[in-house]
């Protein structure tokens, strides 16, 4: 089966959505997510204006934030969703969608696992005219990607070739399996978090539970990762920026300097003025 062999790596909180609809609670929310885009500056991601149904606000990495009449909202992904998601919910008392994930590195392919899992799930229910919409998506770059239900549905679950989709050699051989809940539901799926013995172990039996519901093995490891956070290198904008300078600018500049256009280089790069006021702070120190 896909799960033989596997390994525990990651799991947690990987989404999360509250809003404030009365003005002392959006003020405390507001706050606090100011705090976690000042984290998110800090960790190397650059802040940018942020519009969603007619709420205006930031975007900063993992963390989004806007506000309108009516209130305000804020949106974790990743590791901020992971370690943060709690201490919003406990100022707001809402959630309109919550993530759930646990990723496991396999022996073998993510891509074959993917395919195992569509495979089951449509054995479980075929001859029936019942149960969720099941979807397989795969390319040839080994990326795979089972869904169960629709976009719009209150349960959504995605199983995927982790390294394939976020291009990290991090997930080398990992698949993800995600549930992604949203309205009403998310009010019961926090209760049953908190009720376990920690949240990882909570995300772990909800998953396994919906899986075997609908006809997929889940007899899926439960030991505890490393890590319910995050990778050991983050891909932030600053990392991202100077990746693109390598790749896309260092090339022609290479070029440039061996015809001898070094000062030129520097003049439409606008370096010939930075250089100097770099060298003179750093001699300063």
């Amino acid at each position: 089966m896909w799960y033989d062999n596997a390994r525990l790596v990651d799991c947690g909180i990987d989404y999360f959505t509250t809003t404030a609809t009365d003005p002392p609670t959006a003020k405390v929310l507001l706050v606090q997510a100011e705090g976690l885009i000042f984290q998110e500056e800090q960790s190397g991601y650059f802040t940018k204006p942020w519009r969603m149904k007619g709420y205006s606000g930031w975007k900063c990495g993992r963390v989004e934030h806007g506000w309108r009449e009516e209130g305000a909202i804020v949106r974790l992904s990743s590791s901020r969703a992971a370690s943060h998601w709690w201490e919003l919910y406990e100022t707001t008392g809402r959630c309109s969608r919550i993530d759930l994930q646990a990723t496991y590195r396999l022996p073998g392919s993510p891509k074959d696992a993917v395919f195992d899992m569509h495979q089951e799930a449509r054995r479980f229910y075929l001859g029936t005219n019942y149960g969720p919409k099941i979807t397989i998506w795969s390319d040839n770059r080994e990326g795979a990607t089972l869904y169960l239900g629709c976009r719009q549905s209150q349960l959504y679950f995605r199983a995927y070739n982790k390294a394939a989709e976020s291009l990290d050699d991090c997930w080398s051989n990992c698949v993800r399996l995600e549930l992604e809940v949203k309205g009403r539901l998310t009010q019961s799926i926090i209760a049953y978090l908190v009720s376990a013995e920690f949240v990882g172990a909570g995300v772990l039996s909800l998953l396994s539970q919906y899986i075997s519901n609908r006809g997929i093995s889940s007899n899926i490891p439960t030991g505890l990762p490393g890590s319910f956070y995050e990778p050991s290198t983050l891909a932030t904008d600053e990392l991202k920026s100077l990746e693109w300078l390598r790749s896309a600018v260092g090339p022609s500049v290479e070029m440039l300097c061996s015809r001898g256009l070094l000062t030129e280089v520097l003049e439409s790069l606008r370096l010939s003025k930075l250089i100097p006021e770099c060298k003179g702070t750093c001699d300063s120190l």
